[in-house]
């Protein structure tokens, strides 16, 4: 596990950067929605998720891992937002189920939290990894 980290130090820092940027602006459209539009608080969520995404993938794409790829970025576009589809159910299931226990905005917190671990993984592994554009050269 310490060389995994230690392999990734650099990405998971930028990562993260790019993360609390995202998270800023996925809170403050959840914040705007919900409190001053007073729409659903799960509605709320998901917009200021979807929202974040295209600055994540941005961000993630040309400085995070650097592995954007000018000729099949609607590939990696596609395959980062399928990855943040399941971050989003997995934000939301968290949502959902610690809103029965907490405040609403610390389960805000919670399902950022997971989502952050799911999406750095599935990123680096699936999405802008050097194997995956590697085998898509050899197509």
């Amino acid at each position: 596990m310490r060389d995994v980290l230690k392999s990734h130090y650099k990405s998971i820092g930028k990562f993260t950067l790019v993360g609390v940027s995202n998270t800023a602006i996925d809170f403050l459209v959840f914040i705007l929605l919900y409190e001053v539009f007073g729409i659903y608080y799960l509605v709320a969520h998901v917009c200021g998720f979807m929202v974040a995404l295209c600055n994540s993938f941005y961000f993630n794409a040309t400085w995070t891992f650097k592995r954007l790829d000018k000729e099949q970025w609607h590939k990696q576009a596609a395959t980062y937002a399928l990855v943040n589809a399941m971050g989003m159910v997995l934000s939301t299931l968290t949502i959902f189920v610690a809103n029965f226990f907490v405040w609403v905005y610390a389960a805000k917190v919670l399902a950022s939290l997971v989502s952050f671990v799911w999406n750095y993984c599935a990123s680096s592994f699936f999405v802008f990894n050097k194997k995956s554009d590697e085998s898509s050269q050899t197509e």
